[in-house]
């Protein structure tokens, strides 16, 4: 039961067992400091900073500082979403408000007019049997 590991040409550390390899990419120092703080290096200095350490601090910084300006951009546009889009939702809570109360009104209207209009009908039947009594008592 001897166990070997060994690093890859590409980064990989390879553990190996009896029938068990297992390979783990090491994460470098600080991970995915793209997605969590795409600004972390965008200000940084490379003062001090010689050769190969100076190039890396450099080429890091400009990259951090175009993922910062993407990064700010999308937040602008992500504000100017909600903006819109709360917007959109006091327009839809108006519209539904007006269009309730003109339901209300309508519906209203129509059983005064029903009303109005049953009564005016009753009105002209009971006119119509007086007139027609009338008629009948006037001829006996």
């Amino acid at each position: 039961m001897t166990r070997s590991s060994y690093i890859t040409p590409t980064g990989d550390l390879v553990l190996g067992g009896d029938n068990l390899e297992t390979h783990l990419t090491p994460t470098p120092g600080l991970g995915n400091w793209e997605d969590t703080d795409p600004c972390r290096y965008s200000n940084q200095s490379c003062r001090g900073k010689m050769f190969g350490a100076l190039k890396s601090c450099r080429r890091r910084r400009e990259k951090s500082q175009a993922l910062c300006q993407a990064h700010e951009t999308q937040l602008q546009q992500k504000a100017e979403w909600e903006q819109q889009r709360e917007q959109m939702m006091s327009a839809l809570q108006t519209t539904m408000t007006s269009t309730a109360k003109k339901q209300q009104t309508a519906t209203s209207a129509m059983t005064t007019g029903l009303a109005v209009g049953g009564l005016t009908i009753a009105g002209a039947a009971i006119l119509f049997a007086l007139k027609r009594r009338k008629k009948s008592t006037s001829s006996k």
